[in-house]
């Protein structure tokens, strides 16, 4: 009996204990339920109040800091995105960038390669060749025409590719010298629309321009959709060089010939002075002294006087239109032929007619000769003179104690075929004086562009009057050079002077 209460009241015991175990369990369940989805549960055991209390706020304490930390996390990864981003667009920009530059190094070098080539050569021909072939190595040019100014004319000088188009402009210099950038663009704008082109290409159009001087142009027909950047400031750069060399092969093809045409005056100049006769200081009783002073290296004034068979005495005197050596070729021949009439024996007069017609036909409307050609006869003193347009003879006479002028007309050599020239005689007595020159001599300037004047040099002659030949020819310098002070000489000076001593 004792053993069966005993058992009953074990099982009883068991029953409640599980069936408290069950209702902690539920409560415990209930616990971690409230901890795990962050809710107070408020019927909590006085026991374990406080702690659960402090578990649960710090549960939702560290909540908030994960979640805190993931929100950062994912904003940091954000700005790590961006910025590696960042940095392999900045990478390709890099990289791009790195190889423009290589690029420009590359085209820089070549052009300075190119500049140091063509800048050592001086025929422009040479240098228009290299230049044509750099701009289809360092540039995407397809086809190339390149145009020089020249004496107000823009000249086609080459074209690299099948170019049919050679168009040329001209204008008057002075207008040229006129023309601003602005004007010059224009001009060869409106000159690129002469040239066929296909719809994907495109006319760039590079002036030549040294030191505001516009030598030309070069129009270069490239692919549009090959056309970048880099291109455009190869071919700009290209032009700074080519222009350079181009206008060093100009000057020194204009020093070239300057020197050339040096030498050749230079020698004009020796051959000039060699056919102008010796000098007679006496012949005969009669005193001669000369001068001859061109402005320029050789001039058109000459002088003559020959000793005929005859016994006559010949003097001419003359001024040939122009300067340089068309007036002294036109001397030269003047003075041959009328050398060869002289051994004729033929009067002034008829030597200038002969002249003339032998003249006429070979030279230009722009050109003559004024000449005044005299013959003297020792026995009957008599100086006969036929004029063709000179100055007329200046004359002491030394009975009348007076100067005079004489002179008949006569138009120019050269203008006039089959003119008949007049003569004049005059007969020298003892003192008397001949002055036969140039307009150089009266038409010489000073500062205040005043003449020397006629009467200013027989003023000089009589002044001179008891002096030798010789002495007078000093006395009329003297008197020119004072006058003119430091003005430069503009026209030759020519004169030759005879006393007579018998």
């Amino acid at each position: 009996m004792n053993y069966i209460i005993f058992f009953l009241l074990l099982v009883l015991f068991f029953v409640i204990w599980r069936k408290q175990e069950r209702e902690n369990f539920k409560e415990i369940s209930r616990l971690l339920k409230s901890l795990r989805e962050k809710k107070v549960y408020q019927d909590i055991p006085e026991t374990i109040k406080d702690e659960y209390t402090e578990t649960i706020n710090d549960i939702i304490k560290q909540e908030l800091e994960l979640d805190n930390s993931i929100i950062e996390l994912r904003e940091y990864r954000r700005e790590l995105e961006v910025t590696y981003n960042s940095l392999v667009s900045k990478s390709i920009q890099l990289e791009y960038s790195n190889q423009i530059l290589e690029r420009r190094v590359a085209t820089l070098s070549n052009i300075n390669a190119l500049s140091r080539t063509v800048l050592s050569i001086m025929e422009l021909e040479k240098i228009i060749n290299i230049i044509l072939d750099a701009y289809f190595v360092l540039t995407g040019a397809k086809r190339i025409s390149l145009y020089l100014w020249e004496d107000g004319k823009l000249l086609n000088k080459r074209t690299k590719g099948e170019i049919d188009f050679k168009g040329e402009l001209s204008y008057p210099v002075e207008v040229l010298k006129k023309f601003t950038r602005k004007d010059y663009k224009g001009l060869y704008d409106e000159l690129s629309k002469g040239f066929r082109i296909d719809e994907e290409e495109t006319v760039i159009v590079s002036p030549l321009v040294v030191k505001g001087k516009d030598l030309g142009v070069i129009f270069i027909i490239e692919d549009k959709a090959k056309l970048i950047n880099s291109d455009e400031e190869t071919i700009s750069a290209l032009a700074i060089q080519v222009a350079i060399a181009i206008n060093n092969a100009q000057i020194y093809s204009d020093l070239l010939i300057k020197e050339r045409i040096s030498k050749e005056l230079e020698v004009a100049a020796r051959i000039q002075r060699r056919i102008l006769p010796k000098n007679i200081s006496h012949i005969n009783g009669i005193e001669v002294a000369n001068y001859f002073e061109p402005a320029k290296e050789i001039g058109g004034d000459y002088y003559d006087y020959s000793l005929l068979e005859d016994g006559t005495f010949t003097v001419t005197i003359a001024d040939v239109s122009g300067k340089g050596v068309p007036a002294a070729f036109l001397m030269a021949l003047g003075r041959s032929v009328l050398k060869t009439l002289e051994l004729q024996g033929q009067s002034p007069n008829k030597n200038l007619e002969d002249l003339n017609n032998i003249i006429y036909p070979d030279i230009t409307e722009d050109m003559f000769i004024t000449m005044l050609h005299t013959r003297y006869n020792f026995e009957t003193r008599t100086l006969v003179y036929s004029n063709a347009g000179h100055n007329p003879l200046i004359v002491y006479n030394a009975e009348k104690d007076e100067m005079e002028s004489h002179f008949v007309k006569g138009v120019a050599i050269g203008f006039l075929k089959g003119y008949k020239y007049r003569q004049g005689e005059l007969k020298l007595n003892k003192g008397d004086i001949v002055l036969y020159y140039t307009d150089g001599i009266t038409e010489s300037e000073n500062a205040k562009k005043e003449l020397f004047g006629l009467e200013k040099l027989k003023e000089v002659v009589l002044r001179n009057k008891n002096k030798k030949a010789e002495e007078i020819k000093i006395a009329i310098l003297e008197e020119i050079n004072s006058f003119r002070g430091e003005y430069e000489q503009v026209d030759d000076l020519t004169f030759v002077i005879l006393k007579n001593n018998e």
